[in-house]
Formats: structure tokens, sequence, C-alpha cells
């Protein structure tokens, strides 16, 4: 019985951490789109998108410290969308 408990939190633990190592890969990924959005001039071309795509990472990486991984994965994904919004706008960047 006993040995069934420690396979059991071994199994939990692997899972958590798993999910945990997801949610910060996205993270790091949203925040690397935003900082491509910002180097092509979005903050000043499209202000609304980069702002809102910022905000989003925040809220994400709150979320994710808070450990509610869910809901960090939803403000990750709007971030990433704002960013992409943005960079279109800002037609990649200068030439």
């Amino acid at each position: 019985m006993r040995r069934v408990a420690i396979v059991l939190c071994a199994v939990l633990l692997i899972a958590g951490l798993a999910a945990g190592c997801a949610t910060s890969n996205a993270i790091q990924s949203a925040r690397e789109q935003l900082q491509k959005a910002k180097a092509a001039g979005a903050d000043w071309s499209a202000p609304y998108e980069y702002n809102a795509a910022d905000a989003y990472l925040g809220q994400a990486v709150f979320q994710a410290e808070k450990g509610d991984t869910k809901q960090a994965d939803v403000f990750t994904k709007q971030s990433a969308d704002y960013s992409a919004k943005a960079l279109a706008i800002a037609k990649g960047g200068a030439k």
C-alpha cells in the first residue's frame, strides 16, 4: 500500500513539473514575440495591439506565479495573438 502511494505521488509530481515547464516555455515564446514587435516599431505604429500584448503577458506571468497554469496559458495565447497583430501592422519592421 505504501509503495502505491509513493508511486502515485511521484507521478503527480512529474505531471505538475511538466505542466509548469510548458507554461514557462509558452511565456518565453510570447515574450520573444513581443520583443520582435517592439523591434519592428510596433510600440509606435500599433500602440493598442502592442500594449494589449504587453498587458496580457504581464497577466500570464502573474497567473503562472500564482500557480494557475490554465489561465496563464489563455493569457499567453492572447499576448501572442496581439503581438502578431502589432507586428503585421508594423509591417515586420524597418527595411
